[in-house]
């Protein structure tokens, strides 16, 4: 099991680090040609549309891995994926027309015109989280190593040659690029799920939606809960303070995130084991998880804090992002132990209990934002980042000690 979990670990790494320095040339060339304020603009559109990423998913992939091989659950997964990622884009430019804006602030005329832009991202993504249940199931992750390389050479090429060959304009270039590179990542990923699975037509089956979405609603809630609570510090600076702030917390953020990576795939590969387990073995896996997150998320911490000011030499607009990535990375042992205590409750077929727990933490998440961010700006933000997470971590605690010791009795 640990060299299954390791090997699957690695290569899901593998695959982030190849996207993210396809991400950080992007970032790179952004902040470095427009400055905060413009780079704020770029945050504003990508941040958005990611919004409906996890949307996409709903959960759905947890149900997926709990059921027993079917050769219908795969192509009525692809077809539930596709309607779903079209129905969401629609969505995302419904909604968007909705949010406020000025010329120089909030949703400008400029960044919905890129969430229009952006947004097939959406589809395609919800591609890619399809073709990533298969890996996950079949513990074969290096497909999605390959996928993303493939992706992030598109990428980074494709930014290059718009950027200083034919010289369109930063923001637009680097959506573009984006957009381009998501779509070979999206086909890679489908084709190489299409050798680990047999073979069959796309369709749908009312069995299969019922079998497939019913039981993911209360995870896909649960999602949902963490997303909003997760952008909401992003959503309420957007439309509270000035676009050169959004720019120097985006920036923080975003190495913040690239962190989170780790635990969420070290997850990746525990949980099918955690789904075939008992009571017994199940705890011994997540003690043994659960210990592992939190030495490499204090580690972690520590190499972010010495690291931090290293953002200046993107440019010194992002002085002020040294302080809040500093602030952020200390909830870092939240967010990774977290990820073992909310897998180990899906496991236990516990998702109601976790919607409770993220509804919770998404409230006290936004309430905070909009009391705290207009005044104090994003260290607020990035407080309660942390905070929020914290409160995860009790509550999601509370209810798996007692799930343990029911399953004694």
């Amino acid at each position: 099991m640990r060299k299954i979990v390791a090997a699957n670990t690695v290569s899901q790494l593998v695959g982030k680090g190849l996207s993210a320095i396809a991400t950080f040339v992007v970032t790179l060339l952004i902040a470095r040609q427009l400055g905060a304020s413009g780079y704020g603009d770029f945050v504003k559109i990508t941040t958005y549309v990611a919004f409906f990423y996890l949307l996409a998913d709903f959960g759905i992939n947890a149900v997926y891995l709990q059921q027993a091989e079917s050769r219908t659950s795969w192509p009525s997964l692809v077809c539930i994926r596709t309607i779903g990622g079209l129905l969401l884009i629609a969505c995302a430019l419904g909604i968007v027309t909705l949010l406020p804006g000025t010329r120089t602030a909030g949703y400008t005329s400029f960044v919905r015109l890129g969430i229009l832009l952006y947004s097939p991202t959406i589809l395609f993504q919800a591609w890619i989280t399809t073709g990533n249940a298969v890996f996950q199931k079949r513990l074969r992750y290096d497909f999605a190593a390959w996928a993303i390389f493939f992706g992030s050479l598109v990428t980074v090429g494709l930014l290059w040659a718009l950027l200083f060959v034919w010289q369109v304009p930063a923001v637009t270039g680097a959506l573009l690029a984006l957009v381009a590179g998501s779509v070979v990542t999206a086909a890679t990923t489908i084709y190489f799920a299409f050798r680990l699975h047999p073979f069959a037509i796309p369709h749908i089956s009312g069995a299969d939606i019922r079998r497939l979405f019913l039981p993911s609603i209360p995870l896909g809630i649960t999602l949902l809960f963490n997303l909003v609570y997760f952008r909401a510090d992003s959503v309420v600076l957007t439309l509270t303070r000035p676009t050169a702030e959004v720019g120097v917390y985006g920036l923080a953020y975003k190495v913040f995130e690239v962190v989170l990576v780790f635990p969420t795939f070290f997850m990746n590969a525990v949980y099918p084991f955690m789904v075939k387990e008992q009571h017994v073995n199940l705890k011994k896996i997540f003690t043994n998880s659960f210990l592992f997150l939190l030495v490499t998320s204090l580690a972690s911490l520590l190499i972010l804090w010495f690291t931090a000011p290293a953002l200046t030499l993107v440019k010194s607009d992002f002085a002020p992002s040294i302080s809040a990535l500093r602030v952020l990375s200390l909830g870092l042992p939240f967010f990774f132990v977290t990820s073992a205590t909310m897998w180990v409750l899906v496991a236990l077929k516990k998702q109601s209990a976790l919607a409770v727990i993220y509804g919770v933490s998404m409230i006290v998440n936004i309430i905070g934002n909009i009391l705290l961010v207009p005044i104090y700006g994003f260290m607020a933000a990035a407080w309660l980042t942390g905070i929020s997470e914290g409160l995860v971590l009790v509550l999601s605690g509370f209810v798996l000690v007692q799930s343990f010791s029911l399953s004694k009795k």
